[in-house]
């Protein structure tokens, strides 16, 4: 996963996250007022008291945007494209996010532990897709192996987080369905020198679950 760390720009502040997040607020009012597309959460009781790493299945715009409310704290692993995306990528260039550029794989490994090191001694959470790319309500795309590295270099815990928002809003859709969102967080799996073996596991988890959700398709 080639991922290059992002410096502070000079604007990067605690005013420029909370603009951020007001917009993203103003993002979730459109959708529940004008799309009528809500969301709730599950499982709140599963997230840790400290910072932690948010590992998310990814279905939609939806959750790009919605992960500011949701993570307020956490430094969002993105891909260069989302960079292009108004206001978002605005908060993304100025903010000390890491930043995946898929061409450039000789990057990758020194790039990701110094950001993630960087996080940590922020406090910060980190959010990422290890999936790499919006995947289909029934899709499987293989999780990157970085986020072991992530996990490495932080000492967090690894959260993960099933959503079904390809339900209502997939990529490539001509149509945005009305509905509820469903965003899960699983119990929390302790910081691990052999998550690149078990990460299979936590994928697998994801998949079942969110396949589950599925079942909420609209006729």
């Amino acid at each position: 996963m080639p991922i290059l760390w992002d410096k502070f720009a000079p604007l990067q502040s605690g005013t420029i996250r909370g603009l951020s997040r007001q917009w993203a607020h103003g993002f979730l009012f459109l959708c529940r007022v004008v799309l009528k597309l809500t969301y709730k959460i599950e499982g709140r009781e599963n997230l840790p008291d400290g910072p932690f790493i948010a590992v998310s299945n990814h279905q939609s715009l939806w959750e790009t945007i919605a992960f500011l409310v949701l993570f307020p704290n956490a430094n969002i692993v993105a891909k260069e494209s989302l960079y292009r995306i108004p206001v978002f990528g605005w908060y993304l260039r100025r903010s000390p996010m890491m930043k995946v550029i898929r061409d450039q794989p000789g990057k990758s490994i020194r790039s990701i532990i110094q950001g993630s090191k960087h996080t940590a001694q922020e406090g910060r959470s980190i959010a990422i897709f290890p999936e790499g790319t919006r995947t289909p309500v029934f899709g499987r795309q293989k999780y990157e192996r970085g986020l072991s590295a992530i996990q490495k270099a932080t000492g967090y815990p690894l959260v993960p987080v099933v959503l079904n928002s390809g339900v209502f809003w997939g990529t490539g859709a001509r149509m945005i369905y009305e509905g509820e969102i469903t965003v899960r967080y699983l119990r929390a799996v302790p910081p691990s020198s052999d998550l690149y073996n078990n990460l299979d596991q936590i994928e697998n988890e994801i998949n079942k679950q969110k396949d589950e959700m599925a079942d909420l398709l609209p006729t």
